[in-house]
């Protein structure tokens, strides 16, 4: 199994940060893990809810997979693989965020854990594994310095645009581009 986690002191309450973490649309723009987001219903007076996302993976995306929510308000929020699609058949995955009130702010700890299936399972697990721990900081120093902007009133971090597919309008045009320019293609 690949296990990662990872901690940090924010300037923001638990329950900032776990809302923050709920509304998988605006936290997606501080995880290049999320690719997508479809679906995420909000989490009922129980604290299950539930998603359909498509990963990233270290560049890999991965098919649909539909997470169950389960927020324990307001102590953390768990994302796990809940569903009978393609991606469960290759992989189970739980991220988990823990937060608590900590020296006027939170101390949140995040966890991923990733298990691969099939023959390709522990060559994907070596894939990923150190480039998951320098993932997971690197997210945890964004929501960081999301918060603390925040805390600070500065605007929200300036988070570039994710790459959409190009059309095919845009494939041809460039590869017209690349037949007509003599010093490219020619």
């Amino acid at each position: 199994m690949l296990r990662a986690h990872d901690s940090v002191h924010v300037a923001a309450t638990p329950r900032e940060v776990l809302e923050f973490v709920c509304d998988l649309q605006a936290y997606m723009l501080l995880d290049p893990k999320i690719a997508n987001v479809y679906e995420c219903s909000p989490v009922d007076a129980g604290g299950n809810g539930h998603a359909v996302i498509r990963g990233s993976l270290r560049g890999i995306r991965s098919p649909k997979q539909r997470l169950a929510v389960k927020l324990d308000r307001w102590r953390s929020v768990a994302f796990t693989s809940d569903g009978p699609w393609l991606t469960d058949r290759l992989m189970w995955f739980q991220g988990q965020v823990a937060a608590e009130s900590f020296g006027g702010g939170s101390f949140i700890t995040h966890t991923y854990r990733f298990r691969f299936k099939g023959p390709a399972g522990p060559l994907m697990e070596r894939y990923a594994r150190d480039w998951l721990k320098q993932d997971l900081h690197d997210e945890l120093q964004r929501i960081k310095t999301h918060f603390d902007r925040r805390a600070a009133g500065l605007p929200p971090l300036d988070v570039p645009p994710r790459r959409s597919a190009r059309t095919s309008e845009q494939r041809s045009r460039i590869w017209k581009d690349f037949r007509s320019d003599p010093g490219i293609g020619g």
